[in-house]
């Protein structure tokens, strides 16, 4: 049967696999597959429901119309193996593709994924099965997924939970009791004022409530449960004023309160519900004093944040202020203000944004908002203050009539942001100029949020690397030393401060010895979210030698007693040609050579040490006089590190730790690579070709197989193998092999499929 007879329709996908050339895949022509495989594609062809099918041992690839919009921008899937089309998310779906090749169906809802398709890595949510497909014989032909992403609701759940919480937040800030109430009247939100009153239901629609909530007319007459704020609201009425209610508390005491409500909906599908409001005002109603100066309503609300709503006309120009609002230009409760008055306290260099921005609110082409924040010069007392003002113009037959807004004085806030950036950038400051790593941890991601400068020389690589990657900073700890580390990051957790030294592995391979002071970092709520370290570099120089090459009698003293007080055996030359006659005999070191005085032999000392192959690493001192291409030529004429002058002692203390580091860590790779090369002498023909498999990345069946060995005996010949070179790992193996020089030899002959003999 043709592949156009066997897969008729099925949309763009089912047209490409009819003309797609399976020869020169592992399935081959379509006109030799199995009934299962056409059955199984036809159907998945015809779903519309995003479906996709990976066949045969090498699990090659069809997907429908459907699936398409899951690939994004990656190339052509059609045919090629499962894990060649998602290699980014193959070490999470590969297990679970292979249960379902074993005959294990799976499910799983809402799994996150980090995928490539739009070119970065994006991630996702996806709620998916896979089901094992048999085939003629019995076994498992091939595996079908079928997909749905889900990473839109997931998101939108997130948002609407921190949504959730910000308003929860909020209503804890308020001194008065405030719950969300749903249609059928229960309160499904609540700061912890109103949860002291031991409501789930408002009183109107709870009957054992309405005998401890008792409302009042003014007039002192008791209220209907059915005129109650929250029974009105939820009808639909707007905002209720305040009613007073005498309620009585779970503990039996009987206190006034003032009632206030005002409906909402959360979206148009919806039923209506209602904002409660719980105010105690046991005080005002005891005298009536207090009475009245407790009908505040929504003024009082908007009191609480200090707001001065005000209205403008745009017609006549006309301003009405409250006393608040007055205050903030440095005007007196009754003063008079219009719109002259207005501008006059405006701060000069802020007034063209505020007359911008009128300008826009006034434009009936546009939204009509007015929002900025701009400062202002009392005119009477002079005190420069912040307004934060947001309102909106109301518009008749294309001019604007009206305007209403509210303002609130942001100074205080002002200068908390100035007094922050000032501190911050003491912090940024004395962080880069420390010869010490500064680090900031957060613990809820694991990331490093701040490294400073100081990081690079010691840890050998670029900070970008390292910040905001969970991973990749815990793997520089040397594995005898990580347990002590997360122990100290632990104790950290708990509000302890504690010191721990431990070792850490460049990337380079080599190792330095690190001193870091660990202490909590607390939130504003006392809450500990990160952790902050200094590093100090510690490594022990075991009385290495430092070659100081300079012709100045002075400056060659200085060099030489800095380095014998870090502990360096210092060893000083007066000329370049002095030490190039002495340099072959040398012992195991490095040089520092300042070409910035004379007599120093410039530059020759490193392109003479690189031509004669002798390994001693040259820290370059000079001044480059602006040129920024200094630096280059002298790392070209073969240094390995260049300071310009003037420079620090920790900076050069620190060049020459890690150019003697890097020598010592050099010898000690050697004789390293020397003792694996005998571990591996002593292995068997076989051992060696078990080994050779594993470091081509084959399982124990693959090279049982290239081999003519069960897999069973594999293994038996891998443990060999892994006790032989004194690892616990594949990847420890692989470096040890690696490091000896041992060469794998070239696969063997692929076996067809279907000539695999039973594993025993």
């Amino acid at each position: 049967m043709s592949t156009a007879e066997g897969f008729p329709n099925g949309g763009i996908m089912g047209e490409r696999v009819r003309t797609y050339d399976w020869t020169a895949t592992p399935l081959g022509p379509a006109e030799t597959w199995p009934q299962s495989l056409r059955t199984a594609l036809s159907i998945m062809l015809h779903s519309a429901f995003p479906t996709y099918l990976a066949w045969g041992q090498q699990l090659t690839s069809f997907y429908n119309d459907a699936y398409i919009p899951m690939l994004g921008e990656k190339p052509e899937a059609l045919g090629r193996s499962f894990p060649e089309v998602w290699p980014e998310t193959w070490d999470i779906v590969g297990p679970i593709a292979a249960r379902a090749m074993r005959g294990e169906a799976s499910y799983f809802e809402d799994m996150p994924l980090t995928v490539m398709r739009r070119g970065y890595p994006e991630l996702t949510w996806f709620s998916f099965s896979y089901s094992p497909v048999c085939d003629e014989t019995g076994g498992v032909g091939g595996v079908l997924c079928t997909v749905h992403e889900t990473t839109e609701r997931v998101q939108a759940e997130a948002a609407l939970r921190e949504s959730e919480n910000k308003l929860a937040a909020i209503l804890e800030q308020l001194p008065v009791g405030v719950g969300l109430v749903d249609p059928e009247g229960n309160i499904v939100l609540s700061n912890q004022i109103l949860q002291q009153y031991a409501l789930e239901k408002v009183p109107s629609r709870d009957p054992i409530q309405g005998e401890r909530w008792r409302g009042y007319t003014p007039e002192g007459q008791r209220l209907s449960p059915s005129d109650y704020p929250s029974a009105r609201a939820l009808r639909g009425e707007t905002v209720i004023p305040g009613v007073d209610f005498l309620v009585t508390l779970p503990n039996g005491q009987d206190v006034w309160t003032r009632v206030s409500a005002a409906p909402f909906r959360t979206t148009a599908q919806e039923g209506l519900g209602a904002v409660f409001v719980v105010q105690v005002v046991e005080r005002e109603k005891r005298t009536e004093q207090a009475l009245r100066e407790s009908q505040t309503r929504l003024q009082a609300a908007i009191d609480l944040v200090g707001l001065s709503p005000y209205t403008w006309n745009p017609v006549t120009g006309g301003l009405d202020w409250d006393a608040r609002l007055k205050a903030m230009w440095g005007l007196p409760p009754d003063a008079h203000v219009d719109e002259e008055v207005f501008l006059s306290g405006m701060h000069p260099e802020d007034r063209p944004r505020v007359e911008a921005a009128i300008a826009q609110c006034s434009d009936p082409a546009g939204p009509g908002i007015y929002a900025i924040e701009y400062r202002v010069i009392g005119i009477e007392d002079g005190v420069e203050r912040w307004v934060s003002t947001q309102g909106r113009t109301s518009f008749e037959h294309g001019r604007p009539v009206a305007f209403i807004g509210a303002a609130l004085d942001i100074t205080e806030r002002k200068r908390a942001e100035a007094a922050l950036r000032e501190s911050e950038e003491r912090f940024r400051q004395f962080a880069e100029n420390s010869s010490n790593t500064l680090w900031i941890l957060n613990f809820e991601t694991m990331n490093l949020e701040y490294l400073s400068p100081a990081f690079e020389p010691v840890w050998g690589e670029p900070r970008e690397g390292v910040l905001g990657n969970p991973t990749r900073w815990s793997r520089f700890v040397h594995p005898e030393d990580r347990q002590r580390a997360r122990g100290a990051l632990e104790r950290v957790k708990l509000g302890d401060i504690c010191t721990e030294e431990f070792r850490i592995i460049r990337q380079d391979g080599g190792v330095r010895w690190i001193r870091n002071t660990f202490f909590p970092i607390r939130d504003a709520q006392g809450q500990i979210r990160r952790a902050g370290g200094i590093a100090q570099d510690i490594t022990r120089h075991n009385g290495r030698f430092v070659y100081v090459v300079d012709g100045n009698e002075t400056t060659r003293q200085g060099l030489s007693r800095l380095l014998r007080d870090a502990g360096y055996k210092a060893r000083v030359f007066s000329s370049g040609k002095s030490f190039l006659e002495a340099a072959p005999a040398l012992a195991a070191g490095c040089v520092v050579l300042d070409i910035g005085r004379s007599g120093a032999g410039g530059l020759v000392i490193p392109r003479e040490l690189k031509a004669r192959r002798i390994g001693l690493p040259v820290i370059v001192l000079g001044d480059a006089k602006g040129d920024v291409t200094f630096g280059v030529q002298v790392m070209k004429a073969g240094a390995v590190d260049f300071l310009p002058i003037p420079y620090g002692s920790d900076q050069l203390l620190a060049a020459v730790a890690s150019a003697a580091a890097s020598t010592h860590e050099e010898n000690e790779q050697d004789q390293e690579a020397g003792r694996a090369r005998l571990r591996l002498a002593e292995m068997s023909e076989r051992e060696r070709e078990v080994l050779a498999g594993l470091l081509a990345g084959k399982t124990n069946k693959e090279i049982g197989r290239d081999i003519g060995l069960s897999p069973r005996t594999v293994e038996t010949h891998r443990a060999h193998v892994m006790q032989r070179l004194g690892v616990q790992t594949l990847s420890q193996a692989v470096l040890v092999a690696t490091s000896a020089g041992f060469q794998s030899p070239n696969p063997g002959p692929n076996v067809p499929q279907g000539s695999d003999t039973p594993e025993t």
